[in-house]
């Protein structure tokens, strides 16, 4: 399995550059996903239009097949370059993952073609599995024009929904899905970071 990191965002709302290269606490938000994924796949694959921005990255860089069609596109060139039955998708602006959540996730996908978070009603899409088996159905949905990526999942893949109760049990904050698009949500996460630093210092006294 590979730890594919799309990396499409232009940051605009972030005010440029490219969201991935935006810095959070000394290190590109990129870094941030990167490290969190290293420990639980054996290839890291960053799929980008702009590769020229991503020298510095340690993994295998990749562009779009079908540039400016989204994340579905995205997928698409991810899991060709990783040539492994399933892989695991995120964005490049959630630098909260959580390792023991992804573990259990990947436990499903022995029998499952897509296995996706599920809160309430909302789905994860970017940070779940996708085999394979899905590409016939993303190829379909490209030469379509229809690119949101709910309709990736459809008859005849197999999907499992994880649902709210299991993930919070491993992720109580639900912190896997923090995402950072603005400059607010930037600052959230260095206060996220100073709670989770403060917690994990008050647990070596107990």
């Amino acid at each position: 399995m590979a730890g594919i990191i799309l990396a499409g965002g232009k940051g605009k709302r972030l005010g440029g550059p490219g969201k991935a290269l935006r810095q959070l606490a000394g290190k590109p938000l990129l870094e941030w996903v990167r490290e969190r994924l290293a420990p639980l796949f054996p290839e890291i694959i960053l799929v980008t239009n702009t590769p020229e921005s991503y020298s510095f990255f340690p993994g295998r860089v990749v562009t779009d097949l079908h540039p400016h069609r989204g994340p579905l596109g995205g997928i698409e060139a991810g899991i060709l370059a990783a040539e492994e039955p399933i892989n695991f998708v995120t964005g490049c602006d959630m630098p909260f993952l959580n390792q023991r959540l992804i573990r259990r996730m990947q436990a499903y996908t022995r029998d499952y073609d897509v296995v996706i978070p599920r809160l309430g009603s909302f789905i994860e899409p970017l940070h779940a599995f996708y085999s394979r088996q899905t590409l016939f159905l993303i190829r379909k949905l490209l030469r379509e024009g229809n690119y949101k990526l709910s309709n990736l999942l459809a008859a005849p893949l197999k999907v499992y929904y994880m649902n709210e109760e299991e993930i919070r049990v491993l992720d109580p904050r639900g912190l896997s899905f923090f995402n950072v698009n603005t400059p607010a949500d930037l600052a959230r996460a260095v206060e996220i970071m100073e709670e989770e630093a403060g917690y994990s210092e008050s647990c070596r006294y107990f």
